[in-house]
């Protein structure tokens, strides 16, 4: 997975200092999987580091490949973007996606 620099800032910007970004693919949304954003106070045993405050599990990982989190600073809407990973498609809201 990457993590675009200005996603990066924000998660920095946003946890300051204190914790890390828990990212996991779970089962729902309009095409199969969503993806979950989850802060921690403390990394679990079976975390897989993806930046140094952001961490993911081995199976979710798996799932988001080389999917691509950005974020858009819209000041209507500011929020975190993802792009699917390769062989996926995303649903019209954009929130979940398949294989």
């Amino acid at each position: 997975m990457t993590i675009t620099d200005q996603a990066q800032k924000k998660i920095t910007e946003v946890l300051d200092g204190d914790g890390y970004l828990g990212i996991s693919v779970e089962g729902g949304g309009c095409s199969g999987y969503k993806i979950k954003l989850s802060p921690s106070g403390t990394l679990p045993e079976d975390a897989t580091m993806i930046t140094e405050n952001i961490f993911s599990d081995g199976d979710s990982i798996n799932l988001l490949g080389d999917a691509v989190m950005d974020w858009e600073a819209d000041p209507f809407r500011p929020t975190f973007k993802f792009v699917p990973p390769t062989g996926a498609h995303s649903c019209g809201c954009g929130s979940s996606f398949a294989f």
